[in-house]
């Protein structure tokens, strides 16, 4: 009795690994089904979704961020068709959103990431895929990361690069003359990034500028254009979506929401069972009158 009660306390107390991710997920474009039995179904939805194109199961262990207990930070280990190495993808749930890239607030230097839920502070990414497909994604050549300071924000760019990595601090000037520092390195499932070249330490290439939020959206105001697409996005709002501990972020919609579907094997088979209507003809009805007394009167000559 005394093994029963421990060995069900001990479950009840142990990190729940497969409880928030599976489940049924989906976008426009594909439903995502994982199972706790470490299976992954992908069912597309080609034709602008008239028909649902169930693609079979894939291995797919799920494991979570071992740094940090009951993270919502988890990592899909997916046995792709013809490979001998799973693919590691990294995915964050907020809510009923799985976000494939999201930010992590991080330490800078000697000091320990800002609690609570102000957004002050490094943002570092976390996640370098940008969508779940059947098969291998390389992963991003190069994202940003941000730092936010009052009304202030930085966009700073990190590219791959085949160096070696180093803990080194990487120093800029903040919009009021104050020294400010992150990580020169960042390295996300085996791929190393940086944000200077060569052996420098000072960040000299980065985005400044001011920033509000309102309603679950961020408008960034930036100061200076130095990134490409930067003046094509100024003063336009992306929804920005944020942990409840404030420690995750997300920018833009979610790659996938969980589905109110229950049970995906009958919602392919009712809707691939649905009718379309026939497509509308390319030209409306005309009725004509050809004059045929006419036509033949012309042919004849007369």
């Amino acid at each position: 009795m005394k093994r029963i009660l421990f060995l069900l306390l001990l479950a009840l107390s142990a990190p729940a690994v497969f409880s928030q991710i599976p489940g049924i997920w989906q976008n426009s474009s594909r439903f995502v089904e994982f199972s706790s039995d470490g299976q992954m179904r992908i069912v597309m939805k080609p034709y602008y979704g008239f028909v649902y194109e169930d693609t079979g199961p894939l291995p797919c262990a799920i494991t979570e961020d071992a740094s940090v207990p009951t993270s919502p930070i988890f990592s899909l280990s997916i046995k792709y068709t013809g490979e001998r190495k799973e693919a590691d993808i990294p995915v964050v749930r907020i809510g009923d959103a799985l976000f494939f890239r999201f930010y992590r607030k991080a330490a800078v230097g000697s000091a320990s990431p800002a609690s609570g839920t102000t957004l002050d502070g490094f943002y570092q990414a976390a996640g370098n895929n940008d969508a779940l497909r059947l098969y291998r994604s390389d992963p991003l050549q190069e994202f940003y990361c941000f730092y936010f300071s009052n009304d202030a924000y930085y966009r700073i760019r990190y590219w791959a690069a085949d160096v070696r990595p180093r803990d080194i601090q990487a120093h800029f000037t903040g919009l009021t003359g104050e020294t400010l520092s992150i990580p020169k390195f960042i390295t996300i499932d085996t791929v190393l990034y940086t944000c200077i070249t060569s052996t420098g330490s000072v960040l000299r290439n980065f985005e400044r500028g001011t920033y509000t939020v309102t309603d679950g959206f961020a408008a960034f105001k930036p100061d200076n254009i130095v990134f490409e697409g930067t003046a094509a996005s100024i003063m336009k709002s992306t929804r920005i979506t944020i942990s409840p501990d404030g420690q995750l972020l997300a920018l833009g919609e979610p790659y996938l929401t969980k589905s109110k579907v229950t049970s995906l094997d009958e919602e392919i088979k009712a809707h691939n069972a649905l009718r379309r209507p026939p497509r509308k003809p390319i030209f409306g009805f005309m009725n004509l009158d050809f004059h045929w007394d006419e036509i033949e009167r012309i042919r004849n000559g007369t």
